[in-house]
């Protein structure tokens, strides 16, 4: 894959990540405000997303030494 086309899916993973997110902060506020639950999923998608970006630079990295 080039690196342009990967830069271009964590984007858009990053995007998907903020509007899922924000959709689920404004669901739990509604629906059940006395149960927070929210930071779970962007907790757990978070990591999912350190992980996404710590491949593309390590990975950026290496081929810009080649």
């Amino acid at each position: 894959m080039e690196a342009k086309a990967v830069k271009t899916t964590f984007y858009v993973h990053l995007v998907v990540y903020v509007l899922v997110n924000i959709l689920l902060i404004v669901v739990n506020l509604i629906t059940t405000p006395e149960n927070l639950w929210f930071y779970w999923p962007i907790l757990g998608w978070g990591i999912g997303i350190i992980g996404h970006y710590i491949l593309l630079t390590f990975f950026s990295e290496q081929k810009s030494k080649k």
